[in-house]
């Protein structure tokens, strides 16, 4: 198993939630049916969200009998997913060696200012990921973390896991928490302030001008 470097993280949002969970920590928590079923030209909404395995055909044909008609297909996708997905996920945006092998490489794609006009960068990544856990522990929910791969939609042949988004979403850099819940709807906690492992900034100064280096 290749491990990977995490430099940092950065959450984009509007001003109000950015700021909230700055100042007390608040981790919101949409469901998975959520995004799912949102419509939002393919920013946040993915409906193949939640989906259990995938399965593309070559070109053929097919025919139904009691229309006696028989036709050709360029190609074929079916989608086995589950009636209603349970739990929340919370998303963010990850600099690290699994998004870019080299530091040269690295640049934040135009797209992400659509998110919303601020930014949380969290320099202290460990900690705020150890108050994550640290607090789910306590609230007794069965949860993981991990970063998200990506994978052409029209080419796989396999099942497909909760870790894993269509290749049109790759911009998006995420790194997924994943907690388990019964019910669709929003899951909220709160780690504290985090004054001391982060800071505000506007998105649009990020997405511009952050850079990394080789040192």
């Amino acid at each position: 198993m290749t491990t990977h470097l995490i430099k940092m993280f950065l959450k984009f949002g509007q001003e109000k939630h950015i700021r909230d969970l700055y100042q007390n920590g608040t981790i919101f928590m949409n469901s998975i049916e959520y995004f799912r079923k949102l419509e939002d030209d393919g920013l946040r909404g993915d409906s193949y969200e939640g989906i259990k395995r995938i399965k593309n055909y070559p070109a053929g044909q097919f025919e139904i009998q009691s229309l006696n008609f028989k036709g050709n297909y360029l190609s074929l996708q079916v989608r086995e997913a589950y009636e209603t997905v349970v739990g929340n996920i919370f998303s963010l945006y990850c600099i690290s060696s699994h998004g870019w092998a080299n530091p040269n490489d690295f640049k934040i794609d135009e797209k992400i200012k659509k998110f919303g006009s601020h930014c949380l960068l969290i320099k202290d990544n460990p900690q705020f990921l150890f108050l994550i856990e640290e607090k789910l522990k306590e609230l007794k929910v069965k949860f993981n973390h991990n970063f998200v791969n990506y994978y052409d939609k029209d080419k796989v042949d396999r099942e497909i896991t909760l870790f894993e988004k269509p290749l049109e979403f790759e911009y998006q850099k995420e790194f997924r928490l994943y907690v388990e819940q019964k019910l669709a709807q929003p899951f909220i906690f709160k780690i504290g302030n985090l004054a001391d492992v982060a800071e505000i900034y506007n998105s649009k100064d990020i997405v511009d001008s952050l850079r990394l280096t080789n040192s």
